[in-house]
């Protein structure tokens, strides 16, 4: 039976760590790739944000929620955050650091030409991954190509969860990337489990056809004329071209109502493409995918 300390989770005050390399930068943030040498070298990432102005809170204050939101979830399509430390000089804080799981591997809009029924099986575990979110009261708010991830062994991670929400606090900032954001997301400063389906399928759209559904922030009520993904690619099954035309909707109200609607729906995609047993290649594959 494992003891007590060998399933804790790792912190930042019991690691003696030296600093790997840079692994990317982000809006206030370096995440740094760090080895423990308390653990045998064991690897991995460090967000480190600095406060150099009062404008910069708000990069502390989404470390803090990307923390507290990870802490209410356990899946396996799911990057994990382990630790949370504010870093303070004489009382002041003047930045955070957050201790998250390395995965090794590229994020979707890193990987070139994927294969349709490969990005089919992504997409079903990222789904099965917001579904967990969602139960557990969390909701993504930012979900895009650049916030799902591929492994080098074919395991699929959603990473970056600062502008999530958390059911019951309170939400008044208006956050999301403009091609993937839903029209009462910037309306309304609205974040819940519509919004996110929304995000998913603006998503998939990119993915399956190359293409953007929007270039800017849509507006609640308009009557868009997307082009069906399948009369972009022909090569999508119907099931799919429908699927992401509903999570496109302009009307919440005719989005599909979960998703684990949605997740259901792809795995009727996985079985009409005859993708049950395939094998979701890893992303040192992609030369390949």
């Amino acid at each position: 039976m494992a003891t007590a300390t060998e399933t804790a989770a790792p912190t930042l005050a019991g690691m003696n760590y030296r600093v790997v390399g840079s692994l990317g930068n982000g809006a206030g943030s370096t995440v740094l790739e760090i080895a423990d040498k308390n653990d045998r070298g064991k690897r991995y990432a460090l967000k480190v944000v600095r406060k150099l102005d009062a404008d910069d809170a708000i990069y502390i204050d989404q470390a803090k929620t990307e923390f507290e939101a990870a802490q209410k979830l356990n899946h396996s399509a799911i990057a994990r955050i382990y630790d949370f430390r504010l870093k303070k000089s004489w009382f002041r804080v003047v930045g955070a650091e957050l201790l998250m799981e390395k995965v090794d591997g590229r994020t979707l809009d890193e990987i070139e030409a994927p294969e349709l029924g490969q990005l089919v099986l992504m997409f079903t575990q990222a789904a099965a991954a917001l579904a967990h979110m969602h139960r557990r009261g969390v909701y993504h708010g930012d979900m895009k190509p650049s916030n799902i991830m591929l492994s080098k062994s074919g395991e699929v991670k959603l990473i970056d969860f600062g502008t999530a929400w958390i059911r019951g606090e309170e939400k008044n900032r208006v956050q999301g990337t403009p091609q993937y954001i839903a029209p009462e997301q910037a309306a309304e400063r609205v974040v819940n489990d519509k919004t996110d389906i929304y995000n998913f399928g603006a998503t998939m759209y990119r993915m399956f056809t190359g293409r953007y559904a929007q270039t800017a922030i849509p507006g609640p009520g308009v009557d868009r004329k997307l082009p069906a993904p399948s009369k972009v690619n022909p090569r999508i099954v119907s099931t799919l071209n429908n699927l992401i035309l509903s999570c496109l909707e302009v009307s919440p109200a005719n989005r599909p109502e979960t998703m684990v609607d949605v997740r259901e729906q792809l795995v009727k995609v996985v079985k009409e493409m005859g993708l049950r047993g395939a094998e979701l290649k890893g992303a040192e594959d992609d030369e390949e995918f």
